[in-house]
């Protein structure tokens, strides 16, 4: 491995945090030839529920990692459909069911070329470390938690400590802290918050019931959701597809107990006893909005988590991470490698910053949502619920109406899994066009500078987005790549590594609306326009970070005690 910069160390980068995000920012950097160790503090098991939605937007990355197959057979069975569905107990007849498709069922979308898997971090995490530890360059360690850090003006020594009580200090060129909402290493850093606001707080804990896996509306779906007089709280997530599921009180006071969560069991079983057993601890916490006041200092940078907070709802928070991971890893890449300048890094938070605030207030949305459901049944107090008469039926009708309305697409988030965009980013070149509309739940493709390059399939059968990833590549819709000898000439000059892509296909330059688009590793596109670069010296120069104007951050000596 050769780098821009003397290392003595055999180490590029260290990780702390071996969780989703970090397992996917040691793979990225891995692939793109950067030498990470991965210090995580546990063993790897997940004792409680945590994410369970794999969006779109990441498995994309897990397509290009080469591990799709492998999640799509993480142990949620591929022929379970996934509906969601609403009611007044489990017991009784629903309110309202949206229904949602096995995964084996699931028609291919118009905009990936893969879909959304269900996969609870229990069984994604040792996926994603197992992906990692196979990187020859990678050296993933359980058990070491990091004590203290130092950084200078070439790099960031840690000391560590493994589970046997030794300690032993690494250093490395560059530190990413990917260990969670209580980062260490954020604190050690003094980083507080720029925007940081309390929504409500709630509770949960893994069960284990047969019982209720045979209620009706639990074994043909794939979450329920308790609909009460005092408004909407109660969730239950089917965990592997049998008997195993995650109850959650979304909306509850600070704190809870074993016997807040046999009350929620109660309560969706209405009349009738259901039988069960803990599987875990309660684990309460609080839904927190807000980014960090930065995201880097010096050489070491915060990702995922740490750097961000947001609700559960909308699935959004473990996703958002590893936005942030693909993001900074092939940065990082360029910058060690010599073909990216150091300020490159600087677009990091520019662009993740700004973006992961975006995502985090779309789930605020839904969660706030879930908290005035208390005063929008005030109207059905007096109405009933449960029961088949016509009275009852009428109110869920109407109640089934108003739930469509407000929550129809909490499980629908395609928007905020791929509209994410890199505005006014100094390293994507504006080209004049609007944006199209950042919403929850819809999703216009668009190949505008700053947004994630659209997908489409081309005629041999790949999707366009299986062009991304290794380099920066120049697609050309109706040109040859001789018309953009000007531009492949400067990233030779500067080591950027390029790739030019002819296509000559009318549906897909349509779908891209220029004649030559430029994408970056990320899959983000950073420019394109209908003719070569006027500059191409100077286009190389901005999307390699060179000259930029982001504002810069000064390396101090930090440790913690």
């Amino acid at each position: 491995m050769v780098t821009a910069e003397q290392n003595d160390s055999p180490y590029d980068v260290i990780v702390v945090g071996g969780g989703p995000t970090g397992s996917v920012a040691a793979t990225d950097l891995a692939i793109r030839g950067i030498r990470t160790l991965v210090l995580e503090k546990t063993d790897g098991s997940v004792p409680d529920a945590r994410a369970t939605a794999t969006n779109v937007r990441t498995m994309e990355f897990m397509r290009r990692f080469g591990i799709e197959e492998e999640l799509r057979n993480c142990g949620w069975p591929r022929d379970r459909a996934l509906d969601v569905v609403y009611g007044p107990g489990v017991y009784e007849p629903e309110i309202l069911r949206l229904p949602w498709p096995a995964i084996d069922d699931a028609p291919p979308a118009a905009y990936s070329p893969t879909s959304y898997q269900r996969c609870p971090q229990r069984w994604l995490n040792p996926i994603l470390a197992g992906m990692a530890r196979r990187q020859p360059l990678v050296d993933f360690r359980f058990r070491w938690e990091v004590t203290s850090l130092e950084q200078d003006d070439s790099g960031v020594t840690v000391q560590a400590t493994d589970g046997a009580g030794r300690t032993h200090a690494f250093r490395a060129r560059y530190l990413l802290a990917c260990d969670g909402v209580r980062s260490g290493v954020r604190k050690a850093l003094g980083i507080g918050a720029e925007v940081w606001n309390e929504l409500g707080h709630s509770v949960e804990a893994l069960i284990r019931s047969p019982q209720l896996a045979e209620a009706y509306p639990v074994k043909t779906g794939g979450h329920y959701t308790l609909i009460e007089r005092s408004g909407m709280s109660v969730a239950l997530w089917p965990l592997d597809g049998s008997d195993m599921f995650r109850v959650t009180l979304m909306v509850h006071r600070q704190g809870g107990t074993k016997e807040d969560i046999s009350d929620a069991v109660r309560r969706l079983g209405g009349d009738r006893e259901v039988r069960f057993e803990f599987l875990s601890g309660v684990f309460p916490w609080t839904n927190r909005i807000g980014v960090r006041e930065r995201f880097r200092d010096g050489r070491v940078f915060l990702v995922g988590d740490a750097a961000h907070s947001m609700p559960t709802t909308g699935g959004f928070g473990m996703n958002t991470g590893v936005l942030d991971a693909v993001d900074l890893s092939w940065k990082l890449a360029a910058v060690l490698s010599g073909w990216g300048h150091p300020d490159l890094l600087d677009t990091y938070e520019f662009e993740r910053k700004t973006s992961s605030a975006q995502t985090a207030e779309l789930a605020a949305e839904v969660y706030r949502d879930w908290q005035a459901m208390s005063e929008h049944m005030a109207v059905f107090a007096e109405r009933p619920l449960k029961g088949r008469s016509p009275e009852a039926v009428a109110a869920r009708k109407e109640l089934g109406e108003l739930l469509l309305k407000v929550f129809g697409r909490e499980f629908n988030a395609v928007g905020g899994a791929l509209g994410y965009r890199y505005e006014n980013s100094p390293i994507c070149v504006p080209d004049g066009t609007a944006a199209p509309p950042f919403a929850f739940a819809t999703y216009v493709p668009t190949a505008r500078p700053g947004h994630r390059a659209p997908h489409a399939w081309l005629p041999d059968g790949a999707s366009t987005l299986d062009l991304f990833g290794e380099e920066m590549v120049l697609l050309c819709f109706g040109r040859r790549a001789s018309d953009a000898h000007g531009l492949a000439v400067a990233a030779r000059a500067r080591q950027v590594p390029l790739r030019i892509v002819e296509i000559d296909d009318p549906a897909v330059a349509a779908l891209y609306a220029r004649a030559f688009v430029l994408v970056r590793p990320d899959g983000m596109v950073a420019w394109r326009s209908d003719e070569s670069p006027a500059d191409p010296d100077g286009l190389i120069d901005r999307v390699r970070g060179a000259c930029l104007a982001v504002g810069g951050h000064k390396r101090t000596m930090l440790s913690q005690a």
